[in-house]
């Protein structure tokens, strides 16, 4: 009987290295949480540029389409005014 105590310890140090390896090893537990992680954080980063992408088209449309748009935005950012425009500009005092 001693040969199935041996055969018995040996089964059992194998039972013990391979949970050992499936909670610690290079692709156990800890790298599935890793990975799970990483996909959940990809998945958000993608919605947010699915979003932002969304918005970027709406832009565009508008400025293809939307002709007092375009004025507001070169009248905004650029300084441009019409013909026989006045600019009247203030001195802000922020005393």
């Amino acid at each position: 009987m001693g040969g199935g105590q041996v055969l018995g310890g040996a089964l059992l140090l194998a039972i013990v290295a391979v949970a050992a390896s499936a909670l610690v090893g290079e692709h156990g537990i800890a790298h599935l949480l890793r990975l799970r992680a990483e996909r959940c954080a990809l998945g958000d980063a993608t919605f947010a540029l699915l979003a932002k992408n969304q918005g970027l088209r709406s832009e565009i449309d508008r400025l293809r389409g939307d002709d007092l748009y375009v004025e507001g935005l070169a009248r905004r950012q650029l300084g441009l005014v019409r013909p026989n425009e006045f600019v009247y500009r203030f001195r802000r005092d922020y005393r």
